[in-house]
């Protein structure tokens, strides 16, 4: 079993953060939300690990070197053109060969492991497994249709949708799914659809059925997800077998890494705040990431996620619902209403 990531997208719902950055490495509780799919595969024992970029793939394979985790071995795998999911499994064939696999959209974050699925996978000789999950807004979502344990169709994004159950992004395959992208064509969008490759497979007698997903997921699309994800996050990560307890100092809800310096400050948690911090004189919390290498003086913060190397000092008004890119300054602000920032990369704003 491999694993395959898909993080060619071009993340533009979440400009101006992507100017610079694959959508992929946002961080979420100071980690790329790559890294949490990353550690859901070698949990679940997979560790041959293929990842499909873009334009951006150099920024991706550098930024991994230091945050994969241990024991996975990573393969880059260029698409030339995002010519859609089904052709992205095309392009990874030569990692993938004759395994099967699992493929994750690069955006995703859940809160449940894999190895259950694999299970049902393997045990019901299956094709393909998609995961699934009921909405309320079906509309929005690629959705399935599931008639006696097997899935019997799928749509994209259906005017009319035959079910509530979308489709994650989530999936596993078997080495006949090639065999099915051979057969279909290009969608309305120029794009070979993996809905449609998977649709074909049932087409060709496969065997595809569903997992209800358990646990909790999200899509990383827009700032507000981001955001909510953190919270999600943040909270999981305070509960006292979290994975930080050993590098970092935990106060009451609250992870400060020991190499940070706090004074004169409130912290409300849950909160994380990265290595080589220095946060003075400020409030903190509730859900607030910073950033490793970042400066607060003055400041008030809260619900809000910092990158690494961020400056804020002296800035009266609260900063509140906020994503600051690395790199940012922001001085010297007078009292008022809480300030929103969406600010992008070496942005430097001084009223």
């Amino acid at each position: 079993m491999k694993g395959l990531i898909l993080c060619g997208g071009s993340g533009t719902r979440l400009l101006p953060f992507t100017f610079s950055l694959p959508k992929q490495l946002i961080p979420v509780a100071n980690k790329p939300v790559l890294c949490y799919i990353m550690e859901a595969f070698k949990k679940a024992g997979i560790k041959e690990i293929g990842i499909i970029v873009g334009d951006k793939g150099e920024i991706i394979r550098e930024k991994l070197k230091d945050l994969a985790p241990s024991g996975v071995h990573l393969t880059y795998i260029k698409q030339a053109k995002p010519l859609g999911l089904a052709h992205a499994v095309q392009t990874a064939r030569p990692f993938l060969k004759d395994s099967d696999f699992i493929m994750i959209l690069g955006d995703n974050l859940f809160g449940q492991s894999l190895e259950e699925a694999l299970g049902i996978f393997w045990e019901q000789e299956a094709d393909s497994l998609v995961f699934l999950i009921p909405v309320d807004d079906p509309q929005r979502y690629g959705i399935a249709e599931v008639e006696n344990g097997q899935i019997i169709s799928l749509r994209e994004k259906p005017l009319f949708p035959r079910s509530n159950l979308a489709i994650m992004g989530i999936y596993i395959f078997r080495k006949n799914i090639f065999s099915a992208i051979e057969r279909i064509g290009p969608s309305w969008r120029g794009e070979l659809e993996i809905t449609d490759a998977i649709q074909e497979l049932i087409k060709m007698g496969g065997k595809v059925v569903p997992y209800m997903f358990p646990g909790w997921w999200m899509d990383i699309g827009k700032p507000e997800d981001v955001l909510e994800a953190n919270k999600k996050i943040l909270n999981l990560l305070t509960a006292p077998e979290n994975s930080f307890k050993n590098h970092l100092v935990a106060t009451p809800l609250c992870l400060v890494a020991l190499s940070t310096i706090v004074k004169e400050s409130k912290l409300k948690g849950p909160l994380i705040i990265g290595e080589g911090c220095r946060v003075i004189g400020s409030e903190i919390g509730p859900y607030v990431s910073i950033g490793p290498g970042s400066i607060l003086e003055g400041s008030i913060l809260e619900n809000s996620i910092l990158f690494e190397r961020v400056k804020i000092q002296g800035l009266k008004s609260p900063i509140k619902d906020s994503i600051i890119g690395q790199d940012v300054s922001i001085i010297k602000g007078n009292k008022g209403e809480a300030k929103n920032f969406l600010l992008g990369s070496g942005s430097f704003l001084s009223f």
